[in-house]
């Protein structure tokens, strides 16, 4: 068979059903050999910055692999801010990358470049096709390395002089080297470390998600009535919103950290690599923290861990809670930072009322939100199950309306709600492309104050006060527009009675691919704003 096969065949023996791509010439022989297959979808993408959060959000939706094919040098230098954000937050991404023909590398064709060394800045390996003796070989070692934690994307070069070439190989399924769970004296460490803590608290990632480990988690938060908080970031949301012990996500500040942290004695951080925050500020955690977890470049906030152990997350919390005597006391009551919606104001649709009705009517919806300065309030009131709030995870902007549609081609049974802000709406609105040409019953919610506002709020505390420089009008954006050129139908809110009508007529779930905008006075803050940094 062809390298191509080989390659598609090896894919499907692994359980991958769907590729994302920007294809260009270079990509031909893989498409066309997808094409031919059954099991093996291409999505076509109108562009690789909209390609690669499509298979991100698709892995994290889906809790797999997620599998991107960019076109060589330009399309790789396209892609590589979103494989970054893939490798903070985390997700398995297998990334084939177009390399130019090797027949006539010599004389610099057009789309050569140093692919391999633009790769390995944003993956965690690179492999390539480079001869016949190797290809099958590389394959499999690069599935291999992105299936073993800690997950991040993995290159895999392949040339389309390769891909045509027969090769002598037989597709197979590849066997992932796994961690064990903790030893029975590790349990007993951690469970000491629990024990002799008077209120202790667990501080989760999104290993918890990869690792389908959120119903022992909260077994174990509930056995032992510990609070659970959600890292800065965390890109996937770790335990269900509804439970007692969810306390919410930690702001992305050192100091804020510190003081909701400041009542507990001790602190077991589950997986990651560390709390991530926005504008510098010390760390003030003197408690004693312990860790577990895949990754070993972890670090401690603020001194060293007492204990830590790279092991598997899932069992070992497991292992944890199964050693554990359960607390005999009234089930503590969540300590999610409170904060109700403002009272209606004549004149005046606020941005917090308007989440708090939408995260009310959609609340078993798989929300990804990239809201800016709104995400505050999303967190706050959102009922989300676990694995079912989404965020890019490394604070940049332009993921989410992409990685939504992902998320929506791998749950088409789900209702998926995008909540991005008008900025960040422009980025990759080439994704509804991809969305409308797969019916995929999308509602795209757009905040348009014609402001980069979390820029705002970072320029009141670093600048004295907002910058001109941080509008985005004149020209008022027509988003009306934006949704007519990709086929969706738009629907648009200016007053909370106009939002309740849109609700009314969608009863929770909509038919076809729908853009709502919400038109908000530049002004008016979320309640929550001051949690952003």
């Amino acid at each position: 068979m062809k390298v191509s096969d080989f390659l598609l065949q090896t894919l499907e023996k692994n359980g991958i059903t769907h590729i994302f791509g920007n294809p260009g010439t270079t990509e031909i022989p893989l498409v066309r050999a997808c094409e031919k297959r059954k099991k093996l979808k291409y999505i076509v993408a109108l562009s690789e910055v909209a390609a690669v959060p499509m298979a991100d959000g698709y892995a994290r939706a889906t809790r797999s692999l997620g599998v991107v094919n960019l076109h060589v040098a330009p399309g790789l230098g396209n892609g590589m801010g979103n494989l970054y954000t893939a490798g903070i937050a985390g997700t398995p991404l297998l990334v084939l990358i177009g390399g130019q023909d090797r027949r006539f590398l010599h004389t610099n064709p057009i789309l050569w470049g140093p692919v391999e060394r633009m790769a390995g800045t944003v993956c965690k390996a690179v492999f390539g096709l480079n001869t016949l003796h190797d290809a099958a070989a590389n394959v499999m070692r690069a599935l291999r390395v992105a299936l073993t934690p800690p997950y991040a994307p993995v290159g895999l070069i392949c040339p389309p002089d390769l891909l045509e070439l027969e090769i002598d190989a037989s597709p197979s399924r590849i066997s992932a080297p796994l961690l064990s769970p903790l030893s029975a004296g590790d349990v007993m460490l951690y469970a000491r470390f629990l024990a002799k803590a008077k209120k202790p608290a667990l501080i989760a990632t999104e290993s918890v998600h990869w690792n389908a480990a959120g119903d022992v988690l909260e077994t174990l938060a509930r056995k032992i009535s510990l609070p659970v908080y959600a890292a800065p970031y965390t890109g996937v949301l770790p335990i269900s919103a509804k439970s007692p012990c969810y306390a919410g996500y930690l702001p992305p500040s050192f100091e804020q950290i510190s003081d909701r942290l400041a009542q507990h004695d001790a602190l077991l951080f589950i997986g990651g690599r560390g709390l991530r925050t926005t504008l510098f500020s010390k760390a003030m955690l003197p408690q004693n923290k312990a860790w577990l977890g895949d990754d070993g470049s972890v670090q401690s906030p603020d001194g060293e861990f007492e204990v830590a152990r790279i092991v598997d997350i899932r069992e070992s919390l497991a292992k944890i809670s199964q050693s554990m005597k359960p607390v005999r006391k009234k089930q503590r009551i969540s300590e999610r930072a409170a904060a109700a919606p403002p009272s209606a104001q004549k004149g005046i649709f606020h941005p917090s009322r308007a989440i708090h009705t939408l995260l009310n009517q959609y609340k078993e919806a798989i929300w990804v939100d990239e809201s800016g300065l709104s995400t505050s309030d999303v967190r706050q009131w959102m009922k989300s199950e676990s694995g079912d709030y989404i965020i890019n995870g490394s604070g940049g902007i332009g993921w989410g309306l992409a990685a939504s549609v992902g998320v929506a081609i791998g749950r088409p049974g789900r209702q998926v709600v995008a909540i991005v802000g008008d900025g960040s709406a422009l980025y990759a609105s080439e994704a509804l492309w991809t969305a409308g040409h797969h019916h995929a019953k999308l509602l795209l919610i757009v905040l348009s104050n014609r402001r980069y506002a979390t820029l705002n709020e970072a320029a009141s505390r670093l600048a004295g006060g907002p910058l001109k420089a941080f509008t985005i009008e004149p020209p008022i954006l027509d988003f009306s527009g934006l949704a007519a050129l990709h086929g969706f139908k738009y629907e648009s809110a200016a007053t909370e009675n106009e939002l309740e009508i849109f609700i009314r007529k969608s009863r929770g779930k909509t038919a076809s691919n729908t853009m709502l905008e919400l038109k908000l006075h530049p002004e008016t803050k979320p309640v929550t704003a001051s949690r952003h940094f």
